[in-house]
């Protein structure tokens, strides 16, 4: 068999039975190590086709034969576990992110609305202010007049 007849071009992902792209990825298991394939993108448990199809050829070999192998199987297996929870806590994060930032907003327009209430409660104490201060010259000159006119 010819190189030719045997490669596939894997630049171009295949299409699953949803219509979808489907990813390539590379097996961690220690029976298919480092083998690759397309999968539908979208788990068969939450409503994707199952489409599955190895690139690559199966091993004549077992991972179980070589250690060192294995070792580093699982090494990787570990760092894409790691990723995973990485990726989780970002989510985390900017979730968290997201849900302070509405807070942030709420908080900033109720202290709009509080300065602005403030704004107009001393406006209306200092207009109390100039009507007392108006009204006591007033009430003055009324009181000396009532005086004046009982002492007369």
């Amino acid at each position: 068999m010819r190189m030719s007849e045997n490669s596939v071009n894997i630049e171009v992902p295949d299409l699953c039975y949803c219509y979808e792209f489907s990813p390539l990825r590379t097996s961690r298991t220690p029976s298919n190590p480092g083998r690759r394939f397309f999968e539908c993108e979208v788990p068969k448990e939450n409503g994707g086709c199952g489409y599955f199809r190895w690139i690559d050829p199966k091993l004549s070999i077992y991972v179980h034969q070589y250690p060192e192998v294995s070792s580093l199987m699982i090494r990787c297996k570990d760092g894409e576990n790691l990723c995973d929870r990485l990726k989780q806590k970002l989510k985390d994060v900017e979730q968290e992110r997201d849900t302070l930032c509405v807070k942030l907003k709420d908080t900033e327009e109720k202290l709009i609305a509080l300065r602005q209430k403030l704004r107009k409660v001393k406006l209306e104490r200092e207009y109390a202010k100039l009507k007392l201060n108006g009204l006591v010259p007033l009430l003055l000159i009324v009181l000396t007049v009532k005086w004046f006119f009982n002492m007369v």
